[in-house]
């Protein structure tokens, strides 16, 4: 009896941690949707708090708690940045910004351990199906090929670069459920995303979706012949519609005008490294952001890269602890190539390469860095379990 009440709660988080996946996708930062992962969270905690079963296995995955410890410093340390902010924010509000990280790390290992990892993967790679559906539904048709695939769906991230961002994490995750379900109908789906992402203009997202995806063909190759037929189809389709709809010409464009982009970058970066040695060792602060206007005449508030915002926000130190999460992530790349999780890694690779020109920083309440580095960084922390890889 109390074995079956067990696994009842156990299911009943998942549950809600599956929904929030799936809205989440959809509506981003709507505050309704957040009370799923609330929900998810709390019955997590009781259940660590109640049942002396569940807290003992959630103890004895050692490896798993080993790779909490440096997200945990990494977070912690940035709150308490607070300290020394010019303007500081509630620290009580950053420590359970902390908490909610944690906590969606640890929900997404044990819902694996559960078995229910694929329902996951699957709720998200819907969700931003369903999502890129509602925006090219909504968005102005008469328009659509010459402005970027924005102000149509209210609910998507209000950044378009990060709603192409959620256009690729969604197709990783579709191959996920895909490799866990047998349902290859399921590909019919990755058009719709991969066209969304060409249709957003968006040269990181695509830069580092392709820089990711090569990752799945050349370490220890495993595909059969119909994964190569499903490939060509699915980028003979969008191929044939960029084409057909002289799309082309207008993304050649956005990619020939990367070299002018590249020296805008350099130059936002230049005045984060001038402004970061200021205060070098613990940085400017958790509430840091830069104010200057650049040299096309752009009022810049982000770095535009969180490696050097962690540098910015909390110097040297700050900068050493997100760099190590980022090499303890990467030793984990190699268990999941070993059990051929190679998707799993490929997620991971994009997060890193999408974040070397995108966001100001990824600490705060569920918002588009969710997904975009804290799920990428969930999922290669959760060491494969035998049981879900044979």
């Amino acid at each position: 009896m109390l074995l079956t009440n067990h696994l009842r709660i156990e299911k009943t988080y998942s549950l809600f941690f599956v929904a929030f996946m799936f809205f989440s996708a959809i509506f981003c930062n709507v505050s309704k949707v957040n009370l799923l992962f609330h929900t998810s969270l709390i019955i997590f905690i009781s259940t660590l708090v109640l049942s002396q079963a569940s807290r003992e296995k959630f103890l004895q995955d050692k490896a798993f708690l080993k790779s909490l410890i440096l997200p945990l410093l990494f977070l912690f340390y940035f709150s308490l940045s607070n300290l020394w902010s010019q303007n500081p924010v509630n620290i009580s509000s950053t420590l359970k910004q902390m908490l909610y990280l944690l906590i969606f790390i640890c929900l997404f290992r044990q819902v694996e351990i559960l078995g229910y990892k694929k329902y996951v993967m699957g709720a998200v790679f819907l969700g931003m199906s369903l999502l890129s559906v509602l925006t090219l539904i909504m968005v102005d048709k008469t328009i659509i090929l010459q402005n970027r695939l924005d102000n149509s769906f209210p609910w998507a991230p209000d950044n378009v670069i990060d709603l192409g961002g959620y256009m690729a994490i969604g197709m990783f995750c579709g191959i996920i459920f895909i490799r866990e379900t047998g349902k290859n109908w399921l590909y019919l789906l990755f058009p719709i995303l991969l066209a969304s992402l060409l249709l957003t203009q968006s040269r990181g997202p695509l830069i580092a979706f392709t820089a990711a995806f090569v990752l799945l063909f050349i370490v220890n190759p495993s595909y059969k012949i119909k994964h190569i037929l499903y490939g060509v189809a699915i980028i003979v389709t969008i191929l044939a519609l960029v084409f057909l709809t002289s799309f082309h010409h207008i993304f050649i464009d956005r990619l020939e005008s990367t070299y002018q982009q590249s020296f805008i970058r350099f130059g936002i970066w230049e005045n984060t490294l001038e402004i970061a040695k200021e205060k070098p060792i613990f940085g400017w602060g958790y509430d840091k952001s830069l104010v200057f206007v650049n040299s096309i005449g752009q009022n810049i508030s982000t770095t535009h890269t969180i490696y050097l915002s962690s540098f910015l926000k909390g110097g040297i130190v700050g900068f050493i602890l997100l760099m190590s999460v980022i090499g303890y992530g990467l030793l984990q790349l190699r268990k999941h190539i070993r059990v051929q999780q190679k998707t799993e890694a490929s997620i991971f690779i994009f997060a890193l390469i999408y974040y070397m020109t995108q966001g100001m920083f990824i600490i705060g309440n569920p918002q588009e860095f969710w997904f975009l580095f804290w799920f990428p960084l969930a999922v290669i922390l959760s060491t494969p379990i035998k049981s879900t890889t044979s």
